[in-house]
């Protein structure tokens, strides 16, 4: 058995932390505080995103760009045989 193993095995002897029972009141008790005093700084910046969102959508299709065009690969596989590593390797020696 390895020391991490064993440092698992005892932790996972420990008793439970008796403060582990009150997290999920204070957590919603915490949401609850949060929404009533900053939920309307969210909303205003939840709008503020998604109107750049949407100028940044619109200008980027109204500004024409480049057509694409595919380079020609007169090697569909992959990279050609005189430039795999083990070839190169191989030239080495």
């Amino acid at each position: 058995m390895t020391d991490i193993e064993r440092t698992l095995a005892r932790l996972r002897d420990l008793p439970v932390d008796p403060r582990l029972s009150m997290i999920d009141a204070a957590v919603l008790d915490g949401l609850h505080r949060e929404l009533a005093t900053g939920g309307r700084q969210s909303g205003g910046l939840f709008a503020a995103a998604a109107a750049v969102a949407l100028v940044t959508g619109i200008l980027g299709s109204a500004i024409p760009g480049t057509p694409a065009s595919a380079a020609p690969n007169p090697f569909p596989l992959g990279a050609p045989a005189a430039l795999a590593p083990s070839t190169l390797l191989a030239s080495a020696r």
